[in-house]
């Protein structure tokens, strides 16, 4: 009888209420915003190099502190999962189709976040939201590995020759792949690490969790 009600204390604690949804997603609606905003950006101020390299571990650095703050508010299984679910909606919204492999790191992401109090763990975050991060930047990788004839036909309707060319060399290169998740994994960390510092500094503080 002991055994059960422990269980269903556990369950309780997992199951997501209607404040832990609308969290999610208005955390995630910033984060999206704050990504695409980077990504324009970094395509009209930086050289082509910056941009495909680093883009995406700025963007994890910049999105790291909100989602450290987010899943601890939430703390519960799912938050990587449903981010990546959001993510992915929001993507293919703008008809960037090749986003769907997000949700595989996703799932993986979620999986690396399996145990107890995993959510409340700045570097359990940091191992699960890397590797949302680094899937991020390999969903650029990943199609032109498996369907390159398809993505060129995609490409070519909005891209330059010229454009395509700077774009398969750095997604084509396996040191320029090497480096741009390198990167990717620096930002997701030290952007988990500065949101760890934030959050016990002053949401913690101000009892806002």
């Amino acid at each position: 009888m002991q055994e059960l009600s422990v269980q269903n204390i556990g369950t309780q604690q997992n199951r997501w209420g209607i404040k832990d949804v609308v969290t999610c997603v208005i955390f995630n609606i910033v984060i999206m915003i704050i990504m695409t905003t980077v990504s324009m950006g970094a395509s009209m101020l930086f050289t082509p190099a910056v941009a495909y390299l680093a883009g995406p571990g700025i963007m994890a650095l910049l999105c790291g502190p909100l989602y450290i703050v987010m899943a601890g508010k939430i703390s519960r299984r799912g938050v990587l999962f449903a981010c990546a679910t959001i993510s992915v909606l929001f993507f293919l919204a703008m008809g960037l189709i090749n986003m769907l492999f997000l949700l595989g790191f996703g799932i993986i992401g979620e999986l690396a976040m399996i145990g107890k109090d995993s959510y409340r763990n700045w570097k359990r975050n940091a191992v699960g939201y890397s590797i949302f991060f680094a899937g991020f930047a390999l969903c650029a990788v990943l199609p032109l590995i498996f369907f390159k004839q398809k993505m060129i036909e995609i490409y070519s309707a909005s891209y330059t020759q010229e454009a395509m060319n700077t774009m398969f060399y750095y997604y084509e290169t396996p040191s320029m792949v090497a480096v741009m998740v390198f990167v990717t994994l620096a930002g997701s960390v030290l952007g988990c690490l500065i949101g760890d510092k934030f959050l016990n500094r002053h949401i913690k503080k101000a009892k806002l969790i």
